[in-house]
């Protein structure tokens, strides 16, 4: 077996730290609204646990930290937000999913929400997230 063998072995074998170093915990992550993700706790399996907290201007739920539980798959993320707290609920929930790229995470997102008149509404989008620290 030659070098270039062995090491594409290594790495068929060791996928998942072809890119451990890109997100760690603890780390923050800033959208381009001014959002901010949390990574607090990355478990062996992939699933991580932080916080949210939303700065797009113009929408309700500001500034407040709210749970995020995701799943990282080595490029790939997934993460969600349900927009409930003590100090504000929006009957909200959101998920975003993307790939991670050294010190930025593209996402798309899709958005569900109940309004006060009992309406479904879904919203979509993309977000890039910066590593700030």
């Amino acid at each position: 077996m030659n070098l270039t063998h062995w090491i594409i072995g290594l790495a068929l074998v060791f996928p998942a730290h072809a890119f451990a170093d890109e997100l760690t915990a603890p780390s923050v992550w800033e959208n381009q609204s001014g959002s901010l993700l949390y990574v607090d706790e990355i478990e062996a399996d992939g699933r991580f646990d932080g916080r949210y907290v939303n700065g797009a201007v113009g929408y309700s739920c500001q500034g407040i930290e709210y749970d995020v539980e995701g799943r990282i798959l080595d490029p790939l993320i997934t993460f969600d937000v349900v927009w409930q707290a003590a100090s504000e609920t929006c009957h909200t929930i959101t998920s975003w999913t993307g790939k991670i790229s050294g010190d930025v995470i593209e996402t798309e997102w899709s958005l569900v929400r109940m309004n006060a008149a009992g309406e479904f509404g879904r919203f979509e989008g993309v977000s890039r997230f910066e590593r700030q620290d």
